[in-house]
């Protein structure tokens, strides 16, 4: 197994063993919006795995749908987990950005393109990643318009979850996992930056979006896991009465 192989493993068993951390809390109505968006970061892992994605394709007819869920999984990933960490971290101006017209408007045009070059595209036969139509332009530009809404909302996120990591009155933990966040969104800007470039990126262009995963899912887990200790002990910490939506 390939170290990248290996990341993308070690990517999905993180979100499949937080999501079923969640599940009890969800079931009860306790942060559902989370649940969600790490049920769909496990449908979106496990569809990357090329046994995975082969069968699952198969299914849905053999011409590549099953990319097109990837996509449309990551889209509604980065919209609830922007709205949801925008009001965590306190940062109106966020809101403002991805719930308002600007980040509408990114959000619309980046699924009508999506569809709109995959159906453009001859994709006969199923390929994970659509590795064997990499020579095709719209197969091109459908990769690079994927990262768009993605990076949008995590340049939107990065501020206020850099802000809350540095914020020296907060508790250990929420810093901790403000921290990774940040990190995690750099990881996303910085791949979409490697790849308008035209360089190629090598093992960077499966560890850049997987540990990205991992970080951003391990600090939306830590933030939960701080709830719970701060409603034990009823004490206060940075995401106030935000930080239950996690």
């Amino acid at each position: 197994m390939s170290s990248g192989t290996l990341i993308q493993w070690i990517a999905l068993a993180i979100c499949v063993i937080f999501a079923a951390a969640r599940m009890p809390d969800a079931v009860r109505g306790k942060g559902r919006c989370m649940f969600v968006v790490l049920v769909l970061f496990v449908l979106a892992v496990v569809l990357s795995l090329p046994p995975i994605y082969l069968v699952v394709d198969g299914l849905l007819g053999g011409v590549n749908v099953a990319n097109l869920l990837i996509r449309f999984s990551l889209y509604a990933i980065m919209l609830l987990l922007g709205l949801r960490g925008a009001a965590a971290f306190g940062s109106r101006r966020a809101q403002a950005l991805i719930r308002g017209p600007v980040g509408i408007s990114v959000l619309g045009f980046t699924v009508v393109a999506t569809v709109i070059l995959f159906v453009l595209s001859d994709l006969p036969e199923s390929s994970t990643g659509l590795r064997a139509y990499a020579d095709q332009t719209t197969v091109h530009w459908y990769a690079h318009l994927g990262r768009i809404y993605p990076a949008y909302v995590g340049a939107c996120l990065l501020g206020p979850a850099a802000a809350n990591a540095l914020d020296t009155t907060a508790r250990g933990l929420h810093r901790l996992a403000a921290g990774m966040m940040a990190v995690g969104f750099v990881m996303v800007l910085a791949h979409m930056a490697l790849k308008l470039t035209g360089i190629r990126t090598g093992a960077a262009d499966v560890y850049l979006p997987f540990g990205a995963i991992v970080l951003v899912t391990t600090g939306i887990t830590l933030i939960w896991l701080s709830r719970r200790r701060s409603a034990k002990d009823g004490s206060a910490n940075f995401l106030a009465g935000e930080q239950r939506r996690f």
